[in-house]
């Protein structure tokens, strides 16, 4: 924000009111008074305790505010999951972190996230702010419909390149993002994942054990620790399937895990999306496939510093923790986070592991 002398686009689906989000609130303000051109958009149901206040700063100093509005009925289900800021159409940082204190903390002891940016720089972020801009219209005309704001994600996804934007969205058929990661499962020798919420579908699932089943690798961690543990018994339930494949499953314990990491032979997916059903079906959600070895190399690099850190599950140690109260338990929030909305599940949020 500091750096930015023209433009400065930023979408976030948490945008809290607390110290952190208010010095990057008074950064914009700053960038706006020196000439930038500022936008802001957040999502309205992430950003539904924020309070109008928290805002009307930005708008009194100039800076375009909006938010991407749930709607009663088959909208009321859709958000907006993704993460941006662009500057100056040149640089710009994506991931899965939002602006509140507890994605910039390093208090282990306290509710901090652990999580993940990317800095992109080069001719690929101006394909990042054409989208940005068609998203602003979409949500300034106050009636934007399914089909409109699908139609745009297709338009804005890529379909070759090294590097390629790709979307999801409320699709009736798969969206890009999904189709493009399940035929890169299909046709991966390793993989390796980094998943804060991981509650596939059976049909993803069997792709998964199928990469060991053809003599591949495949590594998964995912969260020890949540803000929600429903996530957790989600995750848990699936677990016996791939332990019984072969897969090897790791959890990491010193914070939340909020990361959203896939790594399949050279392809790196780095952005907003989980690997559970919301996002893979439903939310809005951006990821920049990067076709680079050397690249995917240092990714899981990345990967095998985190095991140090992790409690590695095997099938016996799976067992042990697993009585017929904890089956039925990791089975009903599998179903919570599968077939309900995310938000039920919070509102319920099952007894902590």
């Amino acid at each position: 924000i500091d750096e930015a002398t023209e433009s400065l686009r930023l979408f976030f689906y948490v945008f809290a009111d607390d110290d952190t989000a208010h010095r990057v609130r008074d950064a914009l303000i700053a960038a706006a008074a020196r000439g930038v051109a500022v936008s802001l958009l957040v999502d309205g149901f992430g950003t539904a305790n924020c309070p109008d206040a928290v805002y009307q700063p930005l708008t009194d100093a100039g800076v375009s505010f909006a938010r991407f509005l749930p709607r009663w009925g088959r909208r009321y289900l859709l958000r907006n999951h993704q993460k941006m800021a662009i500057a100056d159409s040149a640089r710009a940082i994506i991931g899965g972190s939002n602006i509140e204190a507890d994605y910039f903390s390093d208090d282990l002891d306290g509710n901090s996230w652990h999580d993940l940016y990317l800095r992109v720089e080069g001719p690929s972020v101006l394909r990042l702010v054409r989208y940005y801009d068609a998203l602003g219209r979409w949500i300034a005309s106050g009636t934007g419909s399914f089909k409109g704001l699908t139609r745009l994600l297709q338009r804005c996804s890529d379909h070759k390149g090294t590097f390629r934007w790709l979307h999801n969205g409320p699709f009736r058929r798969l969206s890009p993002l999904t189709r493009s990661i399940r035929r890169d499962l299909d046709q991966a020798k390793r993989a390796d994942l980094i998943q804060a919420y991981f509650s596939p579908n059976w049909g993803m699932l069997r792709k998964l054990g199928r990469i060991v089943r053809k003599g591949g690798q495949l590594r998964i961690v995912t969260a020890a620790r949540s803000d929600n543990s429903t996530t957790i018994s989600a995750a848990r339930h699936c677990y016996r399937r791939l332990l019984r494949n072969g897969v090897e499953i790791a959890e990491y314990k010193p914070q939340m895990l909020h990361m959203k990491l896939f790594v399949t032979d050279n392809l790196v997916y780095i952005g907003s999306a989980n690997f559970d059903m919301r996002s893979l079906y439903i939310n809005a959600e951006i990821m920049l496939r990067i076709d680079d070895s050397r690249f995917a190399d240092a990714v899981r690099g990345l990967v095998e510093a985190h095991m140090p850190h992790c409690e590695i599950i095997t099938r016996e140690i799976h067992k042990a923790r697993t009585n017929w109260f904890t089956r039925a338990r990791w089975l009903f929030g599998y179903f919570l986070v599968s077939s309900l909305d995310f938000t039920v599940t919070r509102g319920l949020n099952l007894r902590r592991e």
